[in-house]
């Protein structure tokens, strides 16, 4: 019995100590994040202040990720995790919940609901970081959790952050500009599965897709034939694959526009739910805007 009280004597104060570890300003917070996009963010705003782990990385589908065992550990012992919310981690959610509301900060908790998009059955779309000026209103909010966490940083934090969302304003105007040189009419975007429709409010273009929000159930073949007659209707000539989801799906829809005697043709990549990679110089938010832009508007004629 004498044996069992010393042992749990110890394993308390090593919980105790590692607590008191995890508060000291002068320790490395551990941050974990869920998507490339929201680990480009912090990592702007906190860079090597802090230990950050981005659980999804490029070319992963986060609407269908399911946590690794390695990932729940990580997740235990983060000092703060971030995610979207907004039904974009959907099968993350018991793992999430599990951590405490004290412990993980919700994005899209934080967006102003009249900003929010839905899709026709009421499903909420997630994917707010394609309207650059929607994502500026964020920085400011990570950086006050990071500084609460570790206040003798707070004016880096600070200073990051409005650096981060300067710039994010700026390439927003700037891509308004370039669309501008679009006309109207051709300004209409097809895509896999419905992650651009921030973008198309932003920026002026109709959007549609093969796939709703969500990417785990499979395209039907009516679905790609009525896209395929729509595209027939608006003389759209391009469609675009995404970086997270098979090629082949667009590829079907391709196939079917011109069995109705309608030349279609792919445009080319986009990155939907996740950046691209270092090695490839997309991987922040910024790089792999420019690079859908810059996609968009040579396909559509630019």
């Amino acid at each position: 019995m004498k044996k069992i009280l010393i042992m749990t004597a110890l394993i308390l104060s090593v919980f105790t100590l590692g607590a008191c570890n995890n508060s000291n300003d002068n320790e490395k917070l551990n941050v974990v994040v869920t998507t490339t996009y929201i680990g480009d963010m912090v990592n702007q705003i906190a860079g090597d202040i802090i230990n950050l782990h981005v659980m999804m990385g490029p070319g992963v589908d986060p609407h269908d990720y399911i946590p690794t065992e390695r990932d729940t550990t990580r997740l235990a012992n983060a000092d703060l995790v971030i995610v979207n919310g907004l039904n974009l981690e959907e099968r993350m959610g018991q793992v999430l919940q599990s951590l405490g509301d004290d412990k993980v900060l919700v994005l899209g908790n934080y967006v102003d609901e009249n900003l929010l998009l839905y899709e026709e059955d009421g499903e909420i779309d997630p994917h707010i970081w394609f309207d650059l000026e929607l994502w500026a209103t964020l920085p400011e909010l990570v950086s006050e959790r990071l500084s609460t966490l570790a206040p003798s940083h707070r004016s880096i934090f600070e200073a990051r952050a409005n650096l981060y969302r300067d710039d994010l304003l700026m390439l927003h105007h700037y891509i308004k500009a370039r669309i501008e040189a679009i006309p109207i009419e051709k300004r209409v975007l097809i895509t896999a599965h419905d992650a651009f429709a921030y973008l198309g409010r932003a920026y002026d273009f109709e959007v549609y897709a093969i796939q709703g929000i969500s990417t785990e159930g499979e395209a039907s073949i009516a679905d790609i034939d009525a896209l395929a007659q729509l595209m027939k209707d608006k003389n759209v000539t391009k469609v675009f694959f995404e970086s997270t989801i098979p090629e082949e799906t667009i590829n079907a829809l391709v196939q079917a526009a011109n069995a109705i005697d309608h030349q279609a043709s792919v445009g080319g990549e986009l990155f939907s739910d996740a950046t691209g990679s270092f090695d490839e110089g997309l991987d922040t938010l910024m790089r792999a805007m420019r690079h859908n832009i810059y996609t968009i508007l040579s396909a559509l004629g630019e």
